[in-house]
């Protein structure tokens, strides 16, 4: 028998993705008007079952649906092999990193300039002098709420970068984890609330589709959670290297970074102190302003680092404040309406008795444009939406080891991945219950197509990727 050409491949591979294709244009209950489907199918010579190898530095290799390939390129499930970042996402379909999230897809909405700042491009300093800006990244945690206590005691505002599911900590909406109602908390207490992306990838290490679906997935999972999302966003490791700036720029986000960092992440207290006083010492408060980064995941900056930093900026003279503040932009701007992509100036508009639960399997990741088409609502139906119906255990993190921060130090979360393989995703569609809908016939011609694909892989020994775009 002739083995086919790619074309043939790749042909049977576009009657594959017929089912998700159907699904994303015509179910009923999405968008009002028709999404853009884009899928992408990697197909490797072999695809690794639990222990077996995988990643870029194994020959691309994918492990099998429900699988996770961690940092060191093994497959298999759990926290040491699906936590983001570590768990590689190109390779790993049930990788944390790939789950979506329940809620409204935000790719649509209009992002309109609001106010004076900058937007796409890099901010390292406040505008207005005689301020310190606080800011906490990788929460929300177990040590959050301490946090806000101590914020409120002192009368501080602070700014949080959410990350949506980071180090085994479960999703940011499950309500089983107290997560929703730490982040109402800091919006009801006049802290800004903004974004560090939805895993905490490296931006610079992953394809430019993933990069977006770490801006996209974040913002769904803050809109269901207060009903608005976040104009300002800080990258994880500040790695935001070629188009990412862009992207940034098109989904209307300042990018925040800092110009003080106490690198407590390494658990160096004494130098986290001498750090941050070093800073605020250098120049009187009418000629200076900062904007301190720190992490609300590490138990010493909590209990220790948060009351130091809060002492010294009234010490020297200068107001503690968020980054909005700092930079002169009123609260308003500080977030989006999901209905229309103005300012959004108004209280959160998701209840706090909304109950959702931790997805018991990830669901494949898609495109910005249409990996949520299948679970998506109306702006009206999404706000304050009814829970997902597949329960699962409470969610309960493990405490992040001192000397770690996902990936940038040592320890057991510091990422050892090498991301590649453009549009390694799973080719298929959720449907509202998260579950796969194909059509009898896409399943007939999916079955043959593999069948014949399958001698063609064996007989040529080589690794076939095809992009299918309608």
């Amino acid at each position: 028998m002739m083995a086919p050409t790619l074309a043939t491949v790749c042909l049977l591979a576009a009657v594959l993705s017929l089912p998700a294709l159907s699904t994303s244009l015509g179910a009923p209950g999405t968008h009002s008007r028709p999404a853009r489907a884009i899928s992408a199918l990697h197909l490797s010579l072999r695809e690794a079952s639990a222990g077996g190898n995988c990643g870029a530095a194994f020959g691309n290799v994918v492990c099998a649906a429900g699988l996770c390939c961690s940092g060191a390129g093994v497959c298999g499930t759990g926290p040491p092999f699906c936590s983001a970042p570590d768990c590689q996402l190109s390779f790993g379909p049930a990788c944390d990193g790939n789950q979506v999230p329940f809620g409204q897809d935000t790719s649509i909405v209009p992002r309109p300039a609001l106010g004076n700042v900058p937007y796409g491009v890099d901010i390292s300093r406040c505008s207005v002098m005689g301020k310190v800006a606080l800011t906490f990244d990788d929460g929300p945690y177990i040590y959050t709420s301490e946090l806000l206590d101590i914020l409120k005691k002192n009368n501080v505002k602070a700014t949080f970068f959410v990350v949506g599911d980071n180090g085994s900590k479960g999703q940011i909406q499950a309500d089983s984890s107290g997560y929703p109602a730490i982040i109402r908390r800091m919006h009801a207490e006049g802290h800004q609330v903004a974004s560090h992306t939805w895993s905490h990838q490296d931006l610079g290490k992953i394809t430019a589709q993933q990069r977006q679906e770490q801006i996209i997935k974040n913002e769904v999972a803050l809109v269901d959670i207060l009903g608005f999302f976040p104009t300002y966003f800080r990258p994880p490791y500040t790695s935001c290297p070629g188009d990412c700036y862009s992207d940034l720029r098109k989904f209307g986000y300042h990018i925040v970074n800092y110009d003080v960092d106490t690198v407590d992440w390494k658990g160096d207290y004494t130098y986290s102190q001498n750090a941050f006083t070093s800073a605020l010492s250098k120049y009187a408060p009418a000629a200076s302003s900062w904007i301190s980064l720190a992490h609300d995941i590490q138990p010493n900056t909590v209990h220790s680092l948060a009351q130091y930093m809060i002492d010294q900026i009234r010490k020297f003279g200068y107001e503690p404040v968020t980054v909005g503040e700092c930079l002169g932009d009123p609260a308003a701007n500080w977030y989006r309406n999901p209905a229309n992509g103005q300012a959004w100036g108004g209280k959160s508009l998701a209840p706090a008795s909304t109950t959702k639960t931790q997805p018991s399997a990830a669901q494949p990741t898609e495109t910005p444009s249409s990996f949520l088409s299948g679970s998506t609502k109306t702006n009206e139906e999404t706000i304050g939406s009814a829970a997902s119906t597949e329960a699962a255990p409470a969610v309960t993190p493990t405490p992040a080891p001192e000397g770690s921060n996902f990936g940038a130090g040592t320890g057991e979360w510091a990422s050892t991945s090498e991301l590649g393989a453009p549009g390694a995703t799973t080719l298929s569609h959720a449907g509202s219950a998260g579950r796969v809908a194909p059509s009898a016939w896409g399943l007939l011609f999916g079955l043959l197509g593999l069948s014949v694909l399958y001698s063609t892989l064996l007989s040529t020994q080589q690794t076939v990727s095809c992009i299918i775009v309608s």
